[in-house]
C-alpha cells in the first residue's frame, strides 16, 4: 500500500513536470488561471493523460494551452464533471472572470446518460488579456441520438445534422472569461473508413489534394466546426509525431516548437489542426500543434 501511494504521488509529480517543462520551453507567464489549473491536475487521482499544445498565428506562439484527459479505469464520469465544474467555478473566483455555461448545461441537461460517455477532458487556453482567455470541455458520447441532436441545434446552423449525424461523437466547449461560450462540433472519419468509396463520394471529393496528403500518416480525421472560427478547422491524428514534417510545411516557429517535442518522453501519436487555406500554401503560418503524456499506474 505505501509502495502504490509513492508510486501515485511520484506520477502526479511528473503530470506537473511535464506542464512545467511545457511552459519554460515557450517562456509561459504564471498568468490567472494557470496555477489553479495545475492544482486541478494535482488533485485528479487515478490514471490519465495530459495534452500540451500550442498555436501558432504567423510568428507568434500561444503557448499557455493543456487539456486534462481522464484516463481511469473506474471511469467514474459523473464525478469526473464533477471536478472538472468545480475547477471551473474555482478560476470564476477572481474579479472580472465570468463563464457562460449555457451551451455547456444545455447539451448536459439534468438528466445526462453517462453510460453513454467515452471520454471527458478538461483545460485552459490563456491569453495575456483575460478577456480573451477561456477554460474548455470536450465530450465525447457513444450511441446517444439524443444529445447528439442536442449539439446540432445548440450550434445554431455551424454544423448541418442532415449531412453530418453519423460522423459526430464529439463535442467541444469554450467558456471564455468575459461571458460568452461557444459550442464546436467535430465530424470524425476513422482509418479503416479512409478509402471507402463512400466516403470518397461524401467526403474527400469536397477536398483538393493538399488537404488529403497528411491521412497517409494518420489514424483519424476530424472537422471542427465552431461560429467561433471563419474557417473549419481540420485536424489530423498523426500517428507517429515523426511524420509532422513530411507532410506539413511549417513555418519556423512552429519547427521549434517541434523540435522541443522531439526530445521529449512523451507519447509517439500527435494532432495537428488547420485550415485547408493553409494546407495549399507554401508555407503553413496558422497551426495548433497537440502533444500528449500519459500517467499511469504500470
Amino acid at each position: 500500500m505505501i509502495v502504490a501511494d509513492i508510486q501515485k504521488n511520484s506520477l502526479k509529480e511528473q503530470r506537473l513536470q511535464f506542464i512545467r517543462n511545457h511552459q519554460q520551453a515557450f517562456d509561459v507567464e504564471p498568468i490567472y488561471p494557470l496555477r489553479l489549473f495545475e492544482d486541478f491536475v494535482m488533485g485528479v487521482e487515478g490514471d490519465c493523460s495530459i495534452e500540451a499544445s500550442c498555436k501558432i498565428e504567423l510568428d507568434k506562439l500561444i503557448a499557455s494551452r493543456f487539456m486534462l484527459f481522464f484516463k481511469d479505469k473506474a471511469q467514474e464520469w459523473q464525478k469526473y464533471l464533477a471536478q472538472s465544474l468545480a475547477f471551473f467555478r474555482q478560476v470564476e473566483n477572481r474579479v472580472g472572470v465570468q463563464l457562460d455555461y449555457s451551451l455547456l448545461q444545455g447539451f448536459l441537461g439534468d438528466n445526462f446518460d453517462f453510460s453513454k460517455l467515452e471520454v471527458l477532458s478538461a483545460g485552459i487556453d490563456l491569453r495575456t488579456n483575460l478577456a480573451d482567455s477561456s477554460v474548455k470541455m470536450h465530450i465525447r458520447i457513444r450511441d446517444y441520438p439524443e444529445k447528439l441532436a442536442t449539439a446540432f441545434v445548440l450550434s445554431d446552423g455551424a454544423a448541418d445534422s442532415n449531412y453530418l449525424s453519423g460522423f459526430v461523437n464529439l463535442i467541444g466547449f469554450d467558456l471564455y472569461f468575459k461571458g460568452k461560450s461557444a459550442i464546436e462540433i467535430y465530424a470524425e472519419i476513422r482509418e479503416d473508413d479512409f478509402f471507402k468509396p463512400e466516403t470518397i463520394n461524401q467526403v474527400w471529393r469536397h477536398f483538393p489534394d493538399s488537404v488529403l496528403k497528411p491521412l497517409q500518416a494518420s489514424d483519424l480525421f476530424f472537422t471542427g466546426l465552431s461560429k467561433a472560427n471563419n474557417n473549419p478547422v481540420l485536424y489530423y491524428s498523426l500517428k507517429n509525431r515523426q511524420n509532422l514534417i513530411n507532410y506539413f510545411k511549417l513555418n519556423d516557429t512552429a519547427q521549434r516548437v517541434h523540435s522541443f517535442y522531439q526530445h521529449q518522453d512523451i507519447l509517439p501519436n500527435m494532432w495537428v489542426g488547420t485550415a485547408q487555406q493553409e494546407l495549399e500554401k507554401t508555407r503553413i503560418e496558422n497551426v495548433r500543434l497537440y502533444y500528449y503524456k500519459y500517467f499511469g499506474m504500470e
